[in-house]
């Protein structure tokens, strides 16, 4: 697992589920949405980076991974935020990673209600 790529795998996992595309098409963009995007959106983006060593070497990283659903009707974001825990917990193949939800807040900014999850993964 390459934690600087991480998040290129998290868009692919979420791009894979037919009911978050049809929400938000491929409206699913790093750190920021760019300006002019309508409608709701997701952003992704690393947010931190842990890391066990022994004498041996590296034993583990774990890359943390903010996602956000930003929507205009909070209830569309409530259900959007739904989908991106229900498509992103859990074991996955290919990378063989298993990915589990942290924490969660919500905010209100431009006018827009977003829904942040913050994802930790794991190499199995």
């Amino acid at each position: 697992m390459d934690m600087f790529k991480i998040t290129t795998e998290v868009r692919t996992i979420l791009l894979d589920n037919p009911n978050i595309v049809s929400l938000v098409e491929d409206k699913i963009f790093p750190v920021i949405a760019p300006d002019g995007t309508e409608g709701d959106f997701i952003t992704y983006q690393r947010d931190g980076y842990k890391q066990t060593c022994t004498k041996y070497g590296v034993a583990e990283q774990i890359p943390y991974v903010n996602v956000a659903a930003v929507s205009d009707d909070y209830n569309c974001g409530q259900e959007l935020a739904s989908l991106i825990y229900d498509t992103l917990s859990g074991d996955f193949r290919n990378p063989d990673i298993h990915i589990q939800l942290e924490d969660s807040t919500e905010d209100f900014i431009d006018n827009k209600f977003i829904q942040v999850l913050q994802f930790s993964i794991q190499q199995k």
